[in-house]
């Protein structure tokens, strides 16, 4: 089944925060494109997304007005990740983890997750996973998400299972190249922490 559109519930605020255990979700703003560089100037953390090259800073901002207008229109949006308790000498943005119409396009709905390397191997990925499809499933009537990886990239593929997508195989529909592919089905799924 193909989800053509994300439609807002009546009683959703799409100003709202996510929270979990160690993390805040929060609407993206124009001054989140420098913090953001950190993962989108980095070519190590961007292999993996679209043509696998960095973003300039021009390219980061002109996505942050895609999130903000996705936010508006659907509900969801690719949220500014930060850290709820950082270290004195860490920035609080760490990534940006939520949904988006597939390419921006759609019409599937893709969960999409990238980070600043100094916070993989913590779980923040799969922690904000799961806290966006759960906001997802509350504020949309989405019927299924899609979840797409290179077959390389094991710690994606671990985080879409992680946020209780299921395996369906290989597809070269999306973005001109075969990826890994992966449903979650508008269901029950764990509150995050």
């Amino acid at each position: 089944m193909l989800t053509h559109a994300a439609v807002i519930r009546n009683d959703h605020d799409v100003t709202a925060m996510i929270e979990t255990e160690r993390l805040i979700l929060r609407p993206p703003t124009p001054d989140d494109a420098e913090p953001l560089m950190a993962v989108f100037g980095d070519p190590e953390a961007m292999r993996y997304i679209g043509h696998g090259g960095p973003r300039t800073l021009e390219q980061v901002r002109a996505s942050l007005e895609k999130r903000l207008a996705c936010l508006n229109d659907h509900g969801v949006t690719l949220w500014t990740v930060e850290l709820k308790h950082p270290a004195p000498d860490e920035p609080p943005v760490i990534g940006d983890c939520g949904l988006l119409p597939v390419a921006w396009h759609g019409p599937e709905f893709e969960l999409a997750y990238r980070y600043r390397k100094a916070s993989w191997g913590h779980g923040y990925a799969s922690e904000a996973a799961r806290a966006a499809m759960h906001h997802a499933w509350g504020a949309t009537d989405l019927a299924e998400v899609i979840g797409l990886a290179y077959t390389g990239n094991l710690a994606s593929r671990r985080v879409l299972t992680k946020a209780g997508f299921e395996h369906r195989g290989t597809t070269d529909r999306y973005y001109d190249t075969t990826l890994e592919h992966f449903v979650a089905e508008h269901g029950p799924i764990d509150a995050p922490s």
